[in-house]
C-alpha cells in the first residue's frame, strides 16, 4: 500500500490521529499558560465570514456562542476550501456547545467557543474556536477582528487554523444582559474545552 493512501484510511478511520508527514500540528493535552475562564458577568459573540488559510484558500465560518440563563449555547460551522491534505474541504458542525472563556492577552479580551462537531473527515471531535471583536469594520488586510479553530479527540489535538486576520467578514461581541448568565459554578478550562488554547496564538 502507497505511504498516501495509508495515511488517508488512518484519517478516516481513526479520526484526528498522528499522521507522519502530514502538515499537522499535534500536541498531546496540557495545562494552559493563559488564564482563561467564564467571563462574570457574562456575555455572548456572533461573527461569520472568512480567513485565508496557510496555502492561500478561503475558510468560511458562522458562529454564535456565550452564556444564556446558566448555561452555555450556540453553534459553529466552518468550512475549509483548500484542496490541501489533510484539512483540505474539512467541515466542521457544531453539536453542543461546552465551554465559553475569556482570556486577556496584550489589552484584548478574546472569547473562546468550545464544544462537540462532526466532520465529514474526521468524524466526532472535539472543537475550541477563537475569536476576537477588536473594532469596526471587522475585517481587511490588518483585520483587526480574529478567528481561529482547533480540533481534538481523545488521543491527538490539530490546530486547523491559528488564530490570524478576518479577510472578510465580523465579530460582534455583545453586551451582557439579564439572560447572559452562566453556570454556577462555572466549569475549568479543560472539562470546557477538553484541550489548551496555548497554541492557537492570539
Amino acid at each position: 500500500m502507497r505511504r498516501k493512501e495509508r495515511i488517508r484510511r488512518i484519517a478516516t478511520t481513526a479520526g484526528l490521529s498522528v499522521l507522519a508527514g502530514a502538515a499537522m500540528l499535534f500536541t498531546s493535552g496540557s495545562a494552559s499558560a493563559h488564564f482563561c475562564f467564564v467571563p462574570q458577568p457574562c456575555d455572548f459573540t456572533t461573527g461569520g465570514g472568512f480567513v485565508i488559510t496557510d496555502n492561500g484558500e478561503h475558510a468560511n465560518f458562522g458562529l454564535v456562542g456565550g452564556c444564556k440563563h446558566e448555561g452555555f449555547f450556540g453553534h459553529v460551522n466552518f468550512v475549509d476550501h483548500d484542496t490541501t491534505p489533510p484539512f483540505g474541504g474539512l467541515h466542521v458542525s457544531s453539536t453542543s456547545i461546552t465551554g465559553y472563556l475569556v482570556s486577556n492577552v496584550d489589552g484584548r479580551s478574546y472569547r473562546d467557543i468550545c464544544g462537540t462537531a462532526n466532520t465529514n473527515l474526521f468524524g466526532p471531535v472535539y472543537f475550541r474556536v477563537r475569536t476576537l471583536d477588536d473594532g469596526e469594520p471587522g475585517s481587511g488586510s490588518e483585520g483587526p477582528d480574529r478567528f481561529g479553530i482547533k480540533l481534538a479527540n481523545d488521543v491527538a489535538e490539530a490546530v486547523v487554523v491559528s488564530t490570524r486576520f478576518l479577510a472578510g467578514g465580523n465579530i460582534q461581541l455583545h453586551k451582557p444582559n439579564p439572560s447572559t448568565t452562566g453556570p454556577n459554578p462555572p466549569p475549568d478550562e479543560f472539562t470546557a474545552c477538553h484541550m489548551s488554547g496555548d497554541d492557537m496564538g492570539f
